[in-house]
């Protein structure tokens, strides 16, 4: 059976201990987009991730890897998140994340990605060889019954993380 081991768990993206990163050798930050930085189809920051994202961009290059199919949602969001990105990503394909490590002139052991899906967000960063971080996705209640199961279904793939952030210090 397929067994994805996140190299971290959190509960948001704000948790990021951003000084570890930078001591692994984190340059680069790739973000899924629904549920990880955004309400779904929102199209909004919420106010602490916002900020948050200015002290990210101080020190790690940003991007997003999106499956989502709307192309205009996701520029639109990523213009709003001042990066660069894609829709249509089909991950845990890699053909798109290998062309935004090349837009980013990353390599894939100095990039993490960080997404709230485990068959798509972490297994695609796996594939490539990233430090993988999963979050909880940030509505989790109002989803449909059938992402709800999907989503307990996932989890039986997770191994615990192998790693922990260490006490917040950024």
């Amino acid at each position: 059976m397929l067994r994805l081991k996140p190299t971290y768990i959190i509960d948001n993206v704000i948790e990021m201990d951003l000084n570890d990163l930078k001591d692994e050798g984190i340059k680069g930050l790739i973000f899924d987009l629904d549920n990880t930085l955004m309400e779904p189809h929102s199209g909004k920051l919420r106010e602490d991730i916002k900020l948050w994202l200015e002290e990210v961009r101080e020190d790690f290059k940003i991007a997003v890897l999106s499956n989502n199919p709307h192309e205009e949602y996701v520029e639109e969001a990523v213009k709003l998140i001042n990066c660069v990105g894609y829709a249509k990503a089909d991950k845990p394909r890699r053909k798109t994340a290998i062309k935004l490590l090349k837009e980013l002139e990353l390599l894939p052991s100095e990039t993490a990605m960080i997404g709230d899906r485990p068959l798509t967000d972490i297994w695609v960063g796996q594939k490539l060889g990233m430090t993988t971080i999963l979050v909880d996705p940030l509505i989790k209640n109002d989803e449909s019954k059938f992402i709800q199961l999907l989503r307990k279904l996932e989890r039986v793939f997770i191994k615990p993380a192998h790693k922990k952030f260490n006490a917040k210090n950024n």
